[in-house]
């Protein structure tokens, strides 16, 4: 039985290893609704333009003004509306600042990098696609 405890320590390291994530939290300088409302406007004309292939198939629901003072975007599958969200990006207000939460299994997907740059960008109060 010497192996087991082998194999099992190797899963523990490979598992230490990953560098994907499914979660990100950010605290950007402006109110919930400033950041929400400026996240909004980015990821709809960079992530759901025109041109935009990435994220075919998924689309987008913004849930600006909610009782809990979280204003979100949701990114579902474009078939599947009410489905599960693919992406959650939230913000909320702290004791002192904003915090903008993401998370979701697209993250880590081949979007994920990508998505980390932009909501990176966003939130620290620039806008634009790249």
């Amino acid at each position: 039985m010497p192996a087991l405890p082998k194999m099992v320590g190797l899963a523990i390291l490979l598992t230490g290893c990953a560098t994907s994530t499914d979660y990100l939290e950010y605290r950007p300088q402006d109110r919930p609704q400033v950041v929400a409302d400026r996240l909004l406007s980015s990821i709809r004309s960079c992530w759901f333009g025109e041109a935009e292939k990435d994220f075919a198939g998924l689309a987008y629901e913004a849930e600006l003004s909610s009782h809990s003072n979280k204003p979100r975007i949701l990114v579902v599958k474009a078939d599947e509306p009410g489905g599960l969200p693919q992406l959650i990006v939230e913000a909320s207000k702290t004791r002192r600042r904003t915090s903008v939460k993401v998370f979701g299994p697209l993250l880590t997907t081949p979007l994920g990098p990508r998505i980390r740059a932009d909501i990176d960008r966003w939130t620290g109060g620039r806008s634009g696609c790249a």
